[in-house]
């Protein structure tokens, strides 16, 4: 059986930006992924990746011109109800034009080879994570998850969607579920799971023969704050973690598929 990769993108803040250079690596050697899923920050990358359409270099640039302090002005914007959005928004950097990219978007509609795309929030009321793809809990915004998913909490307030009849009060994903392999899994009956890391601070679990984990350094870069061009580094950082041993594990997935079928 040809392997079907899911590739999950973790919670992390700010060190997120280490995502696209993992993305990058992917497609510089081509390794092929069919569902991609989301967690907060992951979320956000995944979003704009599959269902945007925006490339790696579209996301490199953003990296590279985005600072802490954009998120915290959109922060204050949302929360004073967007009373002072003209006053506001240029102090945003690039985070209004890409949400109106992403009003647009829709699990339906991918890209980059993309066939399935993945978004986990949390759900306040129940205290649970809720899964959201083309196919599962269908119904609310892919704009609206995605901003529920990176609602750090205390920072931006929960997003309410209505779903399956019921009414969802959702925020940062990473608060119940910061690395979804079950749902990744789940999405496609994924045979192979390559996660990309980005906590802080998180367990990492035993090896499994079937899950690439992937780690980056970023001493530099933390979940709010960051260094001018902590995030470009960051980026550096995520394609690091696609080593020699790295790439070659991937390459055994495909080896042993094409042993089992000669």
């Amino acid at each position: 059986m040809t392997p079907r990769i899911a590739v999950v993108l973790s919670a992390g803040g700010l060190r997120g930006a280490a995502h696209v250079g993992v993305l990058r690596q992917l497609r510089r050697h081509d390794i092929p992924v069919h569902a991609l899923v989301g967690v907060s920050a992951g979320a956000v990358i995944a979003a704009y990746y599959a269902a945007v359409g925006l490339s790696v270099d579209e996301l490199i640039e953003d990296a590279a011109r985005f600072r802490g302090r954009h998120l915290l002005t959109y922060s204050l914007n949302v929360r004073s109800g967007y009373r002072y959005e003209r006053s506001l928004k240029r102090w945003c950097g690039v985070i209004p034009d890409r949400l109106c990219q992403l009003e647009s978007a829709r699990f339906e509609r991918l890209h980059h080879g993309i066939q399935h795309l993945g978004i986990v929030c949390h759900d306040t009321r129940a205290q649970r994570p809720r899964y959201f793809s083309a196919t599962q809990n269908r119904g609310p915004a892919l704009s609206d998850l995605v901003r529920a998913s990176a609602s750090i909490p205390h920072l931006f307030p929960t997003v309410n969607v209505i779903c399956n009849g019921n009414e969802w009060r959702l925020t940062d994903g990473g608060v119940s579920d910061p690395v979804p392999i079950a749902f990744a899994r789940e999405l496609i009956d994924a045979t192979h799971v390559i996660v990309s890391d980005c906590r802080w601070v998180g367990r990492t679990p035993a090896p499994a023969s079937n899950v690439l984990w992937l780690r980056p350094r970023m001493a530099a870069t933390g979940t709010l704050w960051s260094p001018r061009r902590g995030l470009v580094a960051a980026i550096g950082q995520g394609e690091m973690t696609l080593t020699t041993a790295a790439l070659k594990t991937v390459d055994s997935w495909f080896a042993r598929s094409t042993a089992a079928s000669a």
